[in-house]
């Protein structure tokens, strides 16, 4: 409801910074946010909502690709229900991470991350 220009802007490079290995997009968006004033919670469901076009089009990929395309549609039954384990799954790991957001920061994430990050570039 609040997002300004310069919101947007800064989320928006933060996803392209994302683009870095070692870089969690739904942690540099979460952070950006926050950085920029948002609660955790708010910073979070926005993070989760920037995803949706990129999980979609990566699903649009794997369906135009023609041997995934085979392979997907060789048993209907086993795709519709791969569907709706990983679509109940991610509910609930987003159910799970928006209510652990409302009470702790993710601080404890970041040397993780930049551990990680040092990893990935230096292999």
């Amino acid at each position: 409801e609040h997002l300004g220009p310069a919101d947007v802007l800064a989320v928006g490079a933060a996803q392209a910074v994302a683009l870095l290995p070692g870089i969690s997009r739904s942690g540099i968006t979460i952070s950006t946010g926050l950085a920029r004033g948002f609660a955790r919670d708010e910073a979070a469901r926005l993070s989760f909502l920037l995803a949706t076009p990129v999980i979609a089009g990566a699903g649009a990929k794997t369906l135009l690709d023609a041997r995934s395309l085979a392979t997907l549609t060789a048993d209907p039954t086993a795709l519709g229900v791969g569907f709706a384990v990983a679509f109940v799954a991610g509910l609930a790991a987003i159910a799970f991470l928006m209510r652990f957001l409302r009470a702790r920061t993710l601080l404890w994430f970041v040397p993780y991350r930049l551990a990680l990050a040092a990893v990935a570039l230096f292999l």
